[in-house]
């Protein structure tokens, strides 16, 4: 298995162009600014063409495009199976199969989403918690009668062996407010503690911690994939405490240079952040931090029990065998054998452990992996690209320039710094198999979006003025939205940018916000409940949204000419098939994002003797292999 560290290109040293006026004019100046040389430009300007619309619903592959050749006996695609195809004639069109995926969806909480669950009894379980937080009637019992005295003064006696300071102010606010609030009206409900982040901030931090060995360590709790005996109170609470004080761990990201225990993982919380804090509360808010968290975890525990005593634990474990045990297993094998002939799959949010162990060497035999430098191993949220074996020409020649990206990004849009985080870019220039020069990228948007356009702009200008004469294609989750406002992107704002940019994408001139990538809904079993929809609203108010794209330009030199899209198509099943309507994730297909396909055809003035589907071997009259079963593949 060969992988290469990719590092920072050294810039190039080129004729620097002269800015225009307005906005590319203070780009040009920041990419000098920083450090980034631009390359002379060719005397070609490519004219996009858009790509049809295609598949509807219950969509599998749309049938084959009209044929692009003079004959209609012609294959749709030339290939190196015919040398006659390569050599009578210069060749005018290549084919490249690209996919996009953004795999993340379930990470620590099997609960958070509405999931299709082939067990009625999984249904049954999340009505009856749903039934239990909008209507509790004589169930909405004191907090102390759940979480008890003699627990609290544990908790305070716990902390104060620890010298947490501000313990005995925790402490009295016990006394004269939470110990009498009302478990689901009075805590669950109340959204001055869920704007206040008080449960949901150390229960970000705590509900699954990797260690530096690769290993979770998992909070006692309802929302994670404990696998300890939650059955009564009682035994949560022996867990719960061994868990916040007497458990250390050594932190993945290796910033810690010993262990740690995990009660001093928290941190305060800002009321600069989060204004609804006051003073006060900002003050002790690592003790009251503890202290909501024990009375958010004994709550839910309570409610499941309550519910179905006997069942759920064993709904999560299956929950865990899908979105946990083999959530990478179940990646993998769809990248790897649905979508075998791909000859580039860009991912987004995989954990660091994606490319590591048994899953790693599966992918590693088709694909050549390439990674940032930079991983992400806090966040556990990367960005790759996929390249299938003999696509690239030598994976060990290829130049990672993601640095040069964000380093104009920020320079242009400091504004965004702080929204552009290691692991969600990952930009390499590449030369295929044929000779031909090509930037391949993957993105994850923020989750509105907004920073979006920024960094795709900065993109897109690194690869105008420093490689003019490169194909280009950007995988992304963009996070586009139905509607256009100050807080979320639109697709149909986004693409109008596009087209502003001389890009184009897999959705075509006018992309269809009702054709969505996702369709996901959160559940009332997590800690924002703001957030949460009702299992009978679960589609109606589902984030149902096309964020995924595949963005293109063909390179501007006189090598290469314009890309267009003839097919594109979405999976949320993992078998070629998109089904309208379905929540995803499913038990089978363990992510909230489609899978989105795309056929790009390569137009080149003049083209090397062998392209893309040149180097694969298929025959001359073959169908594209990606629309076969994947046994055939």
């Amino acid at each position: 298995r060969a992988r290469t560290e990719w590092q920072p290109r050294e810039t190039r040293m080129a004729p620097a162009m002269q800015g225009t006026a307005g906005k590319r004019g203070q780009v040009h100046e920041a990419m000098e600014t920083i450090g980034i040389q631009r390359r002379p430009s060719c005397h070609m300007q490519c004219e996009p063409t858009y790509p049809h619309a295609t598949a509807g619903a219950g969509e599998e592959y749309p049938a084959e495009p009209p044929s692009r050749t003079s004959s209609a006996g012609d294959a749709f695609m030339r290939t190196a199976s015919n040398p006659s195809q390569h050599h009578s004639a210069p060749r005018t069109e290549e084919v490249l199969r690209v996919a996009t995926w953004n795999v993340a969806a379930v990470n620590n909480n099997p609960f958070e989403y509405w999931v299709t669950h082939p067990d009625p009894a999984y249904n049954a379980l999340m009505q009856g918690v749903q039934d239990f937080i909008d209507d509790p009637g004589a169930r909405d019992v004191a907090v102390e009668q759940i979480f008890d005295d003699a627990m609290a003064q544990q908790l305070f006696a716990d902390m104060r062996h620890h010298a947490v300071d501000h313990v005995d102010e925790v402490a009295g606010l016990w006394e004269s407010d939470y110990r009498s609030r009302r478990l689901i009206s009075g805590f669950i409900k109340d959204s001055a503690l869920g704007k206040k982040r008080l449960a949901s901030m150390p229960d970000r931090i705590t509900n699954t911690i990797r260690t530096t060995a690769g290993n979770h360590v998992m909070r006692p709790t309802v929302i994670n994939y404990f696998d300890g005996d939650l059955s009564t109170t009682q035994k949560w609470w022996a867990a719960w405490r061994k868990f916040i004080f007497r458990t250390e761990v050594e932190l993945f990201d290796g910033k810690q240079t010993g262990t740690t225990l995990i009660l001093k993982l928290l941190d305060p919380i800002s009321a600069a952040k989060y204004p609804a804090l006051t003073p006060d509360e900002e003050r002790i808010s690592i003790p009251l931090q503890v202290l909501c968290l024990a009375i958010f975890d004994a709550i839910l525990v309570h409610v499941l029990n309550t519910v179905s005593k006997d069942k759920w634990q064993g709904i999560r474990s299956s929950l865990a065998e899908a979105f946990l045990v083999n959530k990478d297993k179940q990646v993998a094998s769809i990248v790897r054998d649905t979508y075998c002939q791909c000859d580039v799959v860009f991912i987004q949010e995989a954990a660091g452990s994606f490319v590591q162990g048994e899953v790693g060497v599966l992918l590693a035999a088709h694909y050549d992996i390439l990674q940032p430098a930079n991983i992400d191993a806090k966040r556990d949220q990367n960005c790759l690209v996929l390249c299938r074996k003999r696509f690239l020409k030598d994976a060990t020649t290829v130049v990672e320039i993601t640095h040069d990206v964000l380093k104009l990004a920020n320079a242009t849009n400091p504004a965004k710094r702080s929204v552009y985080v290691p692991g969600d870019l990952a930009v390499f220039v590449c030369v295929t198999h044929s000779g031909q020069r090509v930037i391949l990228s993957s993105f994850h948007g923020d989750t509105n979006g907004l920073a979006t356009i920024p960094l795709v702009e900065a993109l897109h200008t690194v690869a105008a003025t420093s490689y003019p004469d490169h194909l280009f294609i950007l995988g992304l989750d963009a996070n586009t939205y139905k509607v256009h406002s100050k807080d979320y992107q639109g697709v149909a704002e986004f693409q109008a940018f596009l087209a502003t940019r001389n890009l184009s994408s897999c959705w075509g001139l006018h992309p269809d916000p009702l054709r969505p990538t996702t369709c996901n809904a959160r559940t009332y079993l997590q800690p924002q409940l703001n957030k949460a929809i009702r299992r009978d609203e679960s589609l109606s108010k589902a984030d149902k949204n096309l964020k995924d794209w595949i963005v293109f330009r063909g390179g501007m030199g006189g090598a290469t000419g314009q890309m267009t899209c003839s097919d594109t198509s979405r999976d949320n099943t993992g078998t070629h098939t998109f089904v309208e309507n379905q929540i995803f994730p499913t038990t089978t297909f363990p992510s909230d994002h489609a899978l989105v396909y795309s056929v790009l055809q390569v137009a080149a003035s003049s083209s090397p003797e062998m392209g893309f589907g040149a180097s694969f071997g298929f025959g001359a009259n073959e169908v594209d292999p990606i629309r076969r079963r994947p046994s055939q593949c």
